[in-house]
């Protein structure tokens, strides 16, 4: 890798990222270094429990890691003076830490626990240690209980391995696993099921999990996966009594708690040079598990905007939801909300995940990049004409024969969703840099007359949009649950 790159991965323009677990991943620094194009690195401290402070030290030796060879004998210096000693004397990977993701909201901060103002002391302060070492963006959540949701890992048509949501799947998992109400008519009078899907998931009970506990345990596992700690084990009592906590709460209420958090910590994380911004909630079904969803839509990510809060916008998670299936009107209905508010275009989307997902409106499953990459030029070339240059990741990614990573972490097919989507930005730039040339050599052609020259730009800009979310109609298949493979166990 040249030197040239080393001094560059920061220049203004738009970057890949890679998401990292940390020492313990399969994936390591190394394998990312080795993936051309990609320069930057997504982590969180994940050894830290949520609610607990990142100290400047774990930062430091987190940016260390990421950022610089390892070194055998480093002197007796922590925090920024270790890191400062690396930057003058260490050698670079060419990779740079300065997206976290996540710095937990806690489940205290999401319910209104008394807890809560502990807990956003204690955010404040970390938020204030990762300013002082460049970490730029900062992600959270605000989905209650599970940080998203898939029921199974299941094979492509070319053998790769990928996560999957089937509907009946979760819901015969909430009915009869989990057991949140006594009757099943109670699903229905709180809004978690239709009755036809309710007779949906008793059909997928019968069917694949009554009388064979390794298929109740497997699905059980794939849920409780998506559980913020689930690596230290949650049982379904454990999940029952998280679920709890929520019972009854309405919409309007979770909204007070978001708003009372970050009418607290967004001026701290400014005053500290940090963007905060919130991940939609995966799937952006609502309700979720008899709790309310805050952010599935514009609507929420606008009430987010008008708290200070940034999008971190997810298009898998939100194109699971069959209002937000045209994402690129979304995402422009968001940044033009959010420019109102006098927002650049990066502070409105810090950071974004960019992964296909193939639906039929209810049920999804993840993809290759390149098989979708016709969806993904529609987003990228909407994200080029607003302007946007951030750091994206291309986000879940199935796995071949010859990839390893945890699912949807794949090193190799993310990696190959990089290259496409890098290839897509740059064929976008130069896409809008002849659009406008053109525009401007017709205007000359009419006698020179310039007056109309930013009327004629906004007019092929919307000719343009709307012509792209036309062209490709989104892509719909079908789900079969007698399909090899709809359940498998987490390697």
């Amino acid at each position: 890798m040249s030197e040239i790159y080393h001094q560059n991965w920061n220049r203004e323009r738009v970057r890949a990222g890679m998401r990292w677990f940390g020492p313990e991943d399969i994936v390591t620094i190394r394998n990312i270094q080795q993936t051309p194009g990609v320069t930057n690195i997504i982590t969180a401290l994940h050894h830290i429990p949520a609610g607990e402070i990142w100290t400047e030290n774990e930062i430091a030796r987190r940016k260390i890691e990421v950022e610089f060879q390892p070194l055998e004998n480093e002197p007796q210096l922590k925090g920024m003076d270790l890191y400062q000693w690396y930057q003058t004397n260490g050698t670079r990977t060419g990779l740079v830490w300065d997206t976290a993701e996540s710095l937990v909201f806690t489940e205290d901060i999401k319910n209104g626990s008394p807890n809560r103002d502990e807990h956003i002391r204690k955010y404040k302060i970390s938020l204030q240690n990762l300013g002082r070492f460049g970490i730029h963006n900062v992600v959270g959540n605000f989905m209650l209980v599970a940080d998203w949701t898939r029921t199974s890992i299941t094979r492509l048509a070319d053998g790769s391995k990928t996560l999957k949501y089937i509907h009946a799947a979760f819901a015969a998992f909430d009915i009869f696993l989990l057991k949140r109400h006594t009757s099943e008519q109670a699903y229905i009078d709180d809004g978690s099921f239709s009755a036809e899907e309710v007779e949906e998931a008793r059909k997928y009970f019968k069917t694949y999990l009554a009388g064979n506990s390794e298929r109740q345990q497997e699905l059980i596992d794939m849920i409780t996966a998506g559980l913020p700690g689930a690596q230290e084990g949650f049982t379904l009592d454990d999940f029952r009594a998280a679920v709890a906590k929520y019972e009854g709460m309405s919409l309007e209420t979770l909204q007070k708690h978001i708003a009372y958090f970050l009418d607290e910590v967004v001026p701290v994380a400014s005053a500290a040079g940090v963007r905060l911004c919130c991940h939609a909630d995966d799937p952006a079904f609502s309700p979720f598990l008899g709790t309310p969803r805050a952010v599935g839509g514009a609507d929420g990510y606008k009430f987010l905007l008008d708290h200070g809060c940034g999008v971190n916008m997810c298009i898998g998670s939100l194109m699971a939801r069959e209002t937000n299936r045209d994402i690129t009107a979304l995402i422009r209905e968001i940044a033009e909300y959010g420019q109102m508010k006098g927002l650049s275009i990066d502070e409105i989307f810090p950071h974004i995940h960019l992964r296909p997902i193939e639906t039929d409106g209810k049920n999804f499953r993840e993809g290759h990049h390149a098989e979708h990459r016709e969806e993904l030029a529609k987003v990228v070339h909407t994200l080029v004409d607003l302007g946007w240059q951030g750091v994206f990741r291309p986000d879940h990614a199935p796995q071949s024969d010859h990839g390893f990573g945890r699912p949807g972490y794949d090193a190799i097919g993310r990696g190959y969703g990089a290259q496409l989507l890098l290839g897509l930005f740059e064929m976008a730039e130069i896409i809008k840099t002849t659009r406008f040339r053109a525009v401007e050599a017709a205007i000359q052609a009419s006698d020179g007359n310039m007056t109309k020259k930013e009327e004629a730009f906004e007019a092929a800009r919307k000719a343009e949009a709307d012509k792209i979310s036309r062209k490709i109609a989104f892509i719909k298949v079908p789900f079969i649950y007698g399909e090899k493979g709809v359940m498998a166990k987490i390697d």
